[in-house]
C-alpha cells in the first residue's frame, strides 16, 4: 500500500479566519462590555496576524490579499490600532517583495545551476504589482517612416514660385522668348534645307 504524505496546512489561514471573525463581531458588537471584549480579541487577533508565519506560498498570497484589505478598511482608525497597523503595513511590504521576486535557481546535486534551461512561470506575487502603461499609438509613429513631398510642394518649388509670380507683366518676356525660341529653329531647319541644295548646284557647275 502506498502512504501519501499530505503537506501540512499552512497556520496563517487559522490566523486570518481568526482575524476576519474579530473585526465582524467588533463592528456589531453593541456598547459596554461586550464591546470591550469584541475590541481586546480583534487586537489579539491582529497581533497574532502580524506575527503567524508563512509556511506555503499560497498561504503568503492570501496573506497579503488580507492585509491590503485591511490596512485599506482601517486606515482612517490605524491610530487605534497600532502597533499591529504598522507591523501589518511592513509585513505586507516584504510579502510584495517576497511574492514579485523571482525563486532562486534550481540546482543539480553537483551545484550546476538549470535556471538557464529550465522554463519557469512568473511567480503570483507580480500580479499585484502594476505594470507601466505603454502608448502603442505614439511608437507605431515614431518607427513609421517619414512622407516624402509631392512634386511641388518642396523648398526649392517655393523658392521658384516666389521668385517668378505668374502675372501678365511677367507673361510677356516668357511669351517673348519662346516666339523667338521657336524663331531661331525656324531658320536653323531652312538653313539645313538650302544648304545641301547650294552644294549640289555647285557641283554641276564644275
Amino acid at each position: 500500500m502506498i502512504h501519501v504524505q499530505m503537506p501540512a496546512e499552512d497556520p496563517i489561514h487559522a490566523a486570518i479566519a481568526r482575524h476576519r471573525a474579530a473585526y465582524d463581531a467588533f463592528q456589531v458588537a453593541p456598547e459596554g462590555t461586550p464591546s470591550v471584549e469584541a475590541s481586546n480579541e480583534y487586537d489579539a487577533a491582529s497581533d497574532a496576524l502580524v506575527s503567524t508565519a508563512c509556511a506555503t506560498r499560497f498561504g503568503a498570497l492570501a496573506l497579503l490579499t488580507h492585509l491590503r484589505w485591511w490596512l485599506a478598511d482601517e486606515a482612517e482608525f490605524k491610530a487605534g490600532h497600532q502597533p499591529a497597523y504598522g507591523l501589518a503595513e511592513a509585513r505586507a511590504a516584504d510579502l510584495t517583495l517576497f511574492l514579485g521576486t523571482p525563486l532562486s535557481p534550481a540546482m543539480r546535486p553537483n551545484g550546476d545551476v538549470l535556471a538557464g534551461f529550465l522554463p519557469q512561470a512568473a511567480p503570483a506575487g507580480c500580479l499585484g504589482r502594476a505594470l507601466p502603461a505603454c502608448d502603442r499609438r505614439r511608437h507605431g509613429a515614431a518607427r513609421a517612416a517619414p512622407s516624402e513631398p509631392l512634386p511641388g510642394e518642396g523648398a526649392e518649388a517655393a523658392l521658384i514660385v516666389s521668385a517668378r509670380p505668374d502675372t501678365a507683366h511677367v507673361r510677356a518676356p516668357r511669351l517673348l522668348t519662346l516666339s523667338g525660341e521657336i524663331l531661331a529653329s525656324f531658320l536653323l531647319s531652312r538653313d539645313k534645307t538650302v544648304l545641301p541644295e547650294c552644294g549640289r548646284s555647285g557641283r554641276r557647275h564644275a
